[in-house]
């Protein structure tokens, strides 16, 4: 991707779970609060809005983009996401969880990501589309921090 789709932002589809506990009807209020954040997710794509994009990772938070490029730490992707903010606007944002599961303090989502940007540089449309995987963290007060996110493009289909 020309514009360094920036780890972080991409990673942010997935914020903050809020409170869940282990079993049966907490892992359906665990997916229940994990789809707001989704929501909220899309709202702040949309708005490109970094800091409440950011605001859910861990201090200790790693990611990988489709780049193969590694982010370490929040204050990195914080920095990553003013910067892909500062150079694009986003036009659409669309996550898909495929799975989803929780576990005592430990949560992980999967799916596929599809974003539209115009880079200011060239007015030009891009899409992107990704498969991920994101893992989390439940912290004080039975909120959910995104720890680690990998993504990989999704293949072009042969015809």
């Amino acid at each position: 991707m020309r514009t360094r789709l920036s780890l972080s932002l991409v990673t942010l589809c997935l914020l903050a779970l809020t409170s869940a506990r282990v079993s049966g009807q907490a892992a359906t209020a665990a997916r229940k609060s994990y789809d707001a954040a989704v929501r909220e997710a899309k709202r702040n794509f949309l708005k490109c809005d970094a800091e409440a994009l950011d605001s859910t990772l861990m201090e200790d938070y790693t990611g990988v983009n489709a780049e193969g490029h590694v982010t370490k730490g929040r204050a990195a992707a914080l920095q990553a996401d003013r910067e892909f903010c500062a150079a694009n606007r986003v036009t659409a944002w669309d996550a898909t969880t495929t799975d989803f599961h929780s576990s005592g303090p430990i949560a992980w989502a999967a799916g596929t990501l599809r974003m539209t940007i115009i880079p200011k540089a060239t007015g030009k449309s891009e899409t992107h589309e990704l498969h991920f995987l994101a893992t989390y963290v439940r912290g004080p007060h039975d909120t959910w921090r995104q720890q680690y996110f990998m993504s990989v493009p999704v293949a072009s289909r042969s015809r």
